[in-house]
Protein backbone atom coordinates (compact mmCIF):
# COMPACT_ATOMS: atom_id res chain seq x y z
CA UNK A 1 0.00 0.00 0.00
CA UNK A 2 2.93 2.31 0.80
CA UNK A 3 4.67 1.62 -2.19
CA UNK A 4 1.45 2.19 -4.29
CA UNK A 5 1.23 6.00 -2.73
CA UNK A 6 4.81 6.64 -2.80
CA UNK A 7 4.75 5.97 -6.72
CA UNK A 8 1.45 7.89 -6.99
CA UNK A 9 3.37 10.70 -4.98
CA UNK A 10 6.00 10.35 -7.23
CA UNK A 11 3.86 10.97 -10.58
CA UNK A 12 1.80 13.98 -9.46
CA UNK A 13 5.28 15.53 -8.33
CA UNK A 14 7.46 14.85 -11.46
CA UNK A 15 3.86 16.24 -13.26
CA UNK A 16 3.52 18.93 -11.29
CA UNK A 17 7.43 20.62 -11.81
CA UNK A 18 6.63 19.75 -15.72
CA UNK A 19 3.44 22.07 -15.71
CA UNK A 20 5.50 24.43 -13.48
CA UNK A 21 8.06 24.67 -16.55
CA UNK A 22 5.60 25.18 -18.87
CA UNK A 23 3.45 27.70 -17.31
CA UNK A 24 6.80 29.44 -16.63
CA UNK A 25 7.82 29.21 -19.98
CA UNK A 26 4.57 30.59 -20.81
CA UNK A 27 4.75 33.68 -18.20
CA UNK A 28 7.84 34.63 -19.80
CA UNK A 29 6.83 34.49 -23.45
CA UNK A 30 4.07 36.46 -22.18
CA UNK A 31 5.56 39.06 -20.25
CA UNK A 32 8.47 39.35 -23.08
CA UNK A 33 5.61 40.12 -25.64
CA UNK A 34 4.13 42.69 -23.75
CA UNK A 35 7.09 44.82 -23.28
CA UNK A 36 8.37 44.39 -27.14
CA UNK A 37 4.38 46.47 -27.59
CA UNK A 38 3.17 43.25 -28.77
CA UNK A 39 5.95 42.80 -31.78
CA UNK A 40 5.26 39.90 -34.15
CA UNK A 41 8.94 38.64 -33.55
CA UNK A 42 8.86 38.24 -30.08
CA UNK A 43 5.09 36.48 -30.15
CA UNK A 44 5.42 34.09 -26.99
CA UNK A 45 5.86 30.49 -29.31
CA UNK A 46 8.85 32.13 -30.60
CA UNK A 47 10.32 32.52 -26.95
CA UNK A 48 8.77 30.07 -24.71
CA UNK A 49 9.30 27.65 -26.74
CA UNK A 50 12.88 27.59 -27.06
CA UNK A 51 13.32 28.46 -23.68
CA UNK A 52 10.74 25.28 -22.56
CA UNK A 53 13.14 23.27 -25.05
CA UNK A 54 16.31 23.90 -23.87
CA UNK A 55 15.11 23.89 -19.63
CA UNK A 56 14.23 20.57 -20.79
CA UNK A 57 17.71 19.34 -22.58
CA UNK A 58 19.39 20.89 -19.35
CA UNK A 59 17.53 19.17 -16.52
CA UNK A 60 17.62 16.36 -19.13
CA UNK A 61 14.18 15.54 -19.06
CA UNK A 62 12.58 12.86 -21.26
CA UNK A 63 10.13 14.69 -24.44
CA UNK A 64 7.77 11.51 -23.81
CA UNK A 65 8.04 12.12 -19.87
CA UNK A 66 7.19 15.86 -20.51
CA UNK A 67 4.44 15.63 -22.75
CA UNK A 68 2.27 13.04 -20.46
CA UNK A 69 2.97 15.35 -17.41
CA UNK A 70 1.63 18.15 -19.42
CA UNK A 71 -1.35 15.70 -19.85
CA UNK A 72 -3.58 18.51 -17.56
CA UNK A 73 -2.36 21.60 -20.09
CA UNK A 74 -3.48 19.24 -23.24
CA UNK A 75 -6.59 18.26 -22.03
CA UNK A 76 -7.55 21.67 -21.38
CA UNK A 77 -6.89 22.52 -24.95
CA UNK A 78 -10.17 20.87 -25.56
CA UNK A 79 -12.49 23.27 -23.58
CA UNK A 80 -10.34 26.52 -24.36
CA UNK A 81 -11.18 25.60 -28.32
CA UNK A 82 -14.60 25.54 -27.14
CA UNK A 83 -14.23 28.31 -25.53
CA UNK A 84 -13.95 30.50 -28.95
CA UNK A 85 -17.72 29.62 -29.91
CA UNK A 86 -18.65 32.19 -27.14
CA UNK A 87 -17.82 34.95 -29.23
CA UNK A 88 -19.16 33.45 -32.42
CA UNK A 89 -23.11 33.38 -30.60
CA UNK A 90 -22.17 36.85 -30.04
CA UNK A 91 -21.82 37.79 -33.56
CA UNK A 92 -24.00 35.09 -35.14
CA UNK A 93 -26.77 37.06 -36.90
CA UNK A 94 -23.84 38.75 -39.05
CA UNK A 95 -21.90 35.47 -39.67
CA UNK A 96 -25.31 33.87 -41.15
CA UNK A 97 -25.83 36.68 -43.12
CA UNK A 98 -22.28 36.50 -44.93
CA UNK A 99 -22.28 32.35 -45.04
CA UNK A 100 -22.13 32.42 -48.86
CA UNK A 101 -19.31 35.05 -48.94
CA UNK A 102 -17.50 33.20 -46.04
CA UNK A 103 -17.43 29.57 -47.35
CA UNK A 104 -16.88 30.90 -50.58
CA UNK A 105 -13.53 32.39 -49.15
CA UNK A 106 -12.63 29.19 -46.74
CA UNK A 107 -12.84 27.26 -49.86
CA UNK A 108 -10.78 29.21 -52.10
CA UNK A 109 -8.13 30.32 -49.61
CA UNK A 110 -8.15 26.77 -48.38
CA UNK A 111 -7.72 25.27 -51.93
CA UNK A 112 -5.24 27.71 -52.96
CA UNK A 113 -2.96 27.25 -49.46
CA UNK A 114 -2.74 23.78 -50.21
CA UNK A 115 -2.14 23.53 -54.11
CA UNK A 116 0.62 26.78 -53.94
CA UNK A 117 2.53 23.97 -50.55
CA UNK A 118 2.42 21.28 -52.55
CA UNK A 119 3.44 22.72 -55.85
CA UNK A 120 6.44 25.08 -54.54
CA UNK A 121 7.22 21.70 -52.24
CA UNK A 122 7.42 19.58 -55.29
CA UNK A 123 9.50 22.53 -56.93
CA UNK A 124 12.32 22.75 -54.68
CA UNK A 125 12.36 19.41 -53.06
CA UNK A 126 12.94 15.80 -54.42
CA UNK A 127 11.94 14.13 -51.09
CA UNK A 128 7.57 13.13 -51.47
CA UNK A 129 7.68 12.50 -48.20
CA UNK A 130 8.47 16.25 -47.54
CA UNK A 131 6.46 17.29 -49.74
CA UNK A 132 3.48 15.60 -47.73
CA UNK A 133 4.33 17.04 -44.50
CA UNK A 134 3.82 20.90 -46.08
CA UNK A 135 0.45 20.02 -47.73
CA UNK A 136 -1.68 21.04 -44.64
CA UNK A 137 0.48 23.99 -43.28
CA UNK A 138 -2.30 26.16 -43.35
CA UNK A 139 -4.49 24.58 -40.70
CA UNK A 140 -4.48 24.08 -37.12
CA UNK A 141 -2.03 21.97 -35.59
CA UNK A 142 -4.83 18.97 -34.04
CA UNK A 143 -6.23 18.93 -37.73
CA UNK A 144 -2.36 19.37 -39.85
CA UNK A 145 -0.81 16.88 -37.75
CA UNK A 146 -4.09 13.56 -38.46
CA UNK A 147 -4.11 15.03 -42.27
CA UNK A 148 0.16 14.76 -42.61
CA UNK A 149 0.16 11.44 -40.85
CA UNK A 150 -2.54 10.14 -43.29
CA UNK A 151 -0.96 11.44 -46.18
CA UNK A 152 2.62 9.71 -44.73
CA UNK A 153 4.35 12.80 -43.81
CA UNK A 154 6.51 13.82 -40.70
CA UNK A 155 4.36 15.16 -37.72
CA UNK A 156 6.97 16.63 -35.85
CA UNK A 157 7.89 18.55 -38.82
CA UNK A 158 4.81 19.88 -39.43
CA UNK A 159 4.28 21.30 -36.20
CA UNK A 160 6.83 23.52 -37.12
CA UNK A 161 5.78 24.42 -40.59
CA UNK A 162 2.37 24.99 -38.61
CA UNK A 163 3.86 27.36 -36.20
CA UNK A 164 6.08 28.81 -38.31
CA UNK A 165 2.74 29.44 -41.05
CA UNK A 166 0.96 31.10 -38.26
CA UNK A 167 4.05 33.61 -37.02
CA UNK A 168 4.80 34.78 -41.26
CA UNK A 169 1.21 35.25 -41.57
CA UNK A 170 0.52 37.47 -38.79
CA UNK A 171 3.66 39.28 -39.54
CA UNK A 172 2.68 40.26 -42.98
CA UNK A 173 -1.13 40.58 -41.90
CA UNK A 174 -1.44 43.98 -41.43
CA UNK A 175 1.25 45.00 -44.00
CA UNK A 176 -1.05 43.44 -47.07
CA UNK A 177 -4.31 44.76 -45.14
CA UNK A 178 -2.76 48.05 -45.18
CA UNK A 179 -1.58 47.99 -49.08
CA UNK A 180 -4.77 46.94 -50.41
CA UNK A 181 -6.71 49.26 -47.99
CA UNK A 182 -8.72 46.15 -46.27
CA UNK A 183 -9.96 48.34 -43.41
CA UNK A 184 -13.06 45.86 -42.46
CA UNK A 185 -12.23 44.13 -39.44
CA UNK A 186 -14.72 41.50 -39.95
CA UNK A 187 -12.56 40.67 -43.65
CA UNK A 188 -9.24 40.93 -41.75
CA UNK A 189 -10.07 38.06 -39.07
CA UNK A 190 -11.32 36.06 -41.94
CA UNK A 191 -8.22 36.15 -43.60
CA UNK A 192 -5.91 35.42 -40.50
CA UNK A 193 -8.56 32.51 -39.56
CA UNK A 194 -8.08 30.99 -43.11
CA UNK A 195 -4.36 31.51 -43.52
CA UNK A 196 -2.49 32.20 -39.91
CA UNK A 197 -5.20 29.29 -37.91
CA UNK A 198 -4.71 29.62 -34.04
CA UNK A 199 -2.19 32.27 -33.95
CA UNK A 200 -3.80 34.49 -36.41
CA UNK A 201 -7.33 33.89 -34.71
CA UNK A 202 -5.28 34.94 -30.98
CA UNK A 203 -4.16 38.25 -33.05
CA UNK A 204 -7.49 38.70 -34.52
CA UNK A 205 -8.90 38.87 -31.31
CA UNK A 206 -6.00 41.52 -30.18
CA UNK A 207 -7.62 43.49 -32.76
CA UNK A 208 -11.51 43.12 -31.35
CA UNK A 209 -13.78 40.59 -30.33
CA UNK A 210 -15.63 40.75 -33.72
CA UNK A 211 -12.69 40.21 -35.64
CA UNK A 212 -11.60 37.56 -33.56
CA UNK A 213 -14.78 35.82 -34.11
CA UNK A 214 -14.72 35.94 -37.89
CA UNK A 215 -11.36 34.75 -37.79
CA UNK A 216 -12.37 31.50 -35.17
CA UNK A 217 -15.34 30.58 -38.22
CA UNK A 218 -12.45 30.59 -40.76
CA UNK A 219 -9.79 28.56 -38.89
CA UNK A 220 -12.32 25.91 -37.86
CA UNK A 221 -14.47 26.06 -41.34
CA UNK A 222 -10.71 25.77 -43.22
CA UNK A 223 -9.40 22.82 -41.16
CA UNK A 224 -12.89 21.11 -41.81
CA UNK A 225 -12.63 21.82 -45.75
CA UNK A 226 -9.24 21.03 -46.10
CA UNK A 227 -9.79 17.70 -44.12
CA UNK A 228 -12.15 16.70 -46.66
CA UNK A 229 -10.22 17.82 -50.01
CA UNK A 230 -6.41 17.84 -49.03
CA UNK A 231 -5.86 13.91 -49.31
CA UNK A 232 -7.78 12.98 -52.23
CA UNK A 233 -6.20 16.07 -54.11
CA UNK A 234 -2.64 15.21 -52.95
CA UNK A 235 -3.22 11.53 -54.15
CA UNK A 236 -4.34 13.13 -57.67
CA UNK A 237 -1.40 14.87 -58.35
CA UNK A 238 1.42 12.23 -56.45
CA UNK A 239 -0.24 9.43 -58.39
Amino acid sequence: MLEIIEKQWQQTSQSSWVILLSLIGFWVGISVYRRSHKKVLFHPLLVSTPLIAGAILWLQIDYTDYYKGNGLLNWLLGPATVALAVPLARYLRQLSSLLPVILTAVFAGGLFAALCAILLGFWLVTDTQLVLSLAAKSVTTPIAMIITEQLGGMITLITIIVLMTGIVGIFFADKIFNRLALTDERWQGLVLGITAHAIGTLKAFEKSPRCGAFSTIGMGLNGIWTSFFLIPLVNRLIH
